[in-house]
């Protein structure tokens, strides 16, 4: 692949991540169950990391590193993600699955380019995290465990005789 072209393709990717790390940030500002936020967090940080490893290609090829901020898009994924999570965690969640959907398409979609097998194998590995992403969001808005949690606390917080 021509190295214009990759780096392109990365920054794209790049500022996809970033984005996302807006869309978590919304997210978690509005989520109080400990479970939520502490797996959304991790994905946050998923996506920070890929943010510093695509950029690491990035200023390898000779491109200029993308910014840990969001882009017109990433700042209307922010906002539309903040005033849905409003609405409770629940709705926070189907907001980051939509997100998280997104995501998933994009690298989907970067792993039919012709890449150098380092760069391939960055990708795969992003790749690998949005599809975990995405399963536990997905399986979380179906089973809500948030739920199972906060009734398991009130039965132990009930003083039995």
């Amino acid at each position: 692949m021509e190295v214009k072209s990759e780096v392109v393709k990365l920054r794209s990717l790049a500022q996809l991540d970033a984005d996302a790390v807006g869309t978590y940030d919304a997210a978690l500002s509005r989520i109080a169950e400990p479970l939520v936020r502490e797996r959304l967090n991790e994905f946050r940080v998923d996506h920070v990391r890929h943010i510093q490893d695509l950029n690491l290609l990035i200023e390898r090829a000779g491109g200029e590193a993308v910014a840990l901020s969001p882009d017109l898009k990433g700042a209307a994924m922010k906002g539309l993600t903040a005033v849905t999570s409003m609405m409770g965690t629940e709705a926070a969640l189907v907001a980051m699955l939509g997100n998280e959907e997104f995501a998933n398409r994009a690298y989907d979609l970067a792993l039919q380019f012709d890449w150098s097998p380092e760069v391939l194998q960055l990708i795969q590995k992003n790749r690998e995290d949005e599809r975990r992403h995405l399963t536990w969001i997905r399986d979380a808005v179906r089973t809500r465990p948030w739920l199972r949690e906060a009734a398991r606390a009130a039965e132990g917080s009930e003083i039995t005789s």
